[in-house]
């Protein structure tokens, strides 16, 4: 497991005191931390806790009403379309697919922010463009057979199976060729067998050498994936560590159950005495 990160070293995508305010409610207060290359982080707390807002803050959705979010020591700029231009994609908690389009389309859609062609030869659909257009539709068959989905390459969204397009969802954000990749509750809705290929399919792509951050509420799924572990609270950050400091904080404990954990304690024993 990595050791936590100073959020002043050399990182690939860091936050620094990132707050976030809605009129006068603070979604964000000084949130600050940083992602190293293959590394994977989770990211727990309750609902409301300010989870996909700052998601929503490192992919330009939002911008932070006081605070940076820097892509290798440089601020990332506030348009979604040029952070995933930059390296960052992400998936979205509920599934943002194109469903009249077939899953290689989809995934096209997401390559085409690494398509470089004159207008000219889009216009003409000259050697430049057929060459580029051939070379989109190679890597989307690869990602799709990357992700296990090979044989629904002609199959439109919408008909696929809830969990096959998660994974769809995630290959379309790899089409991006990002250095990371956030995934908003990538395993929500599954079950036990879907949720372990999707756990292995996160390995894969950390050892393509990808980083990535990973909202969940499964903390047995975070705490089986992820080299660190970051617990937000009513916008704060609350605890970062390993999955076992986390795990054994009794702060986390609180958190969920909102009781002290000798609380929480007393109310298992009595419980069980009343069975």
């Amino acid at each position: 497991m990595s050791a936590p990160v100073d959020v002043r070293t050399a990182a690939v995508l860091s936050a620094s005191g990132v707050t976030m305010q809605f009129g006068g409610l603070r979604a964000l207060n000084d949130v600050s931390f940083a992602l190293s290359d293959g590394e994977i982080i989770g990211l727990i707390g309750p609902n409301g806790a300010g989870k996909t807002t700052l998601f929503n803050c490192l992919t330009g959705l939002y911008t932070p009403t006081s605070g940076t979010v820097e892509f290798r020591g440089k601020a990332l700029p506030g348009d979604p379309a040029l952070v995933t231009e930059t390296g960052v994609a992400r998936t979205f908690q509920n599934i943002r697919l194109f469903p009249s389009m077939t899953a290689e389309e989809n995934v096209l859609v997401g390559r085409h922010v690494r398509m470089k062609q004159s207008p000219l030869s889009s216009l003409l659909h000259g050697p430049g463009f057929r060459r580029s257009e051939k070379e989109a539709r190679d890597r989307s068959a690869e990602l799709l057979d990357y992700v296990g989905l090979s044989r629904f390459a002609g199959e439109l969204a919408r008909n696929l199976p809830y969990g096959d397009q998660r994974r769809l969802e995630i290959a379309r954000a790899l089409a991006t060729d990002p250095a990371v990749l956030l995934l908003d509750e990538p395993t929500a809705g599954m079950n036990a067998q879907e949720t372990e290929a999707t756990r292995q399919l996160i390995f894969k792509i950390r050892d393509l050498g990808i980083s990535v951050v990973v909202i969940e509420h499964d903390t047995k799924f975070i705490f089986t994936l992820c080299d660190r572990v970051l617990v937000l609270v009513q916008g704060e950050l609350l605890v970062e560590g390993t999955p076992d400091e986390v795990r054994g904080d009794p702060r986390v404990v609180e958190a969920y159950l909102g009781a002290p954990p000798d609380e929480v304690e007393a109310q298992i024993h009595t419980a069980e005495g009343s069975q």
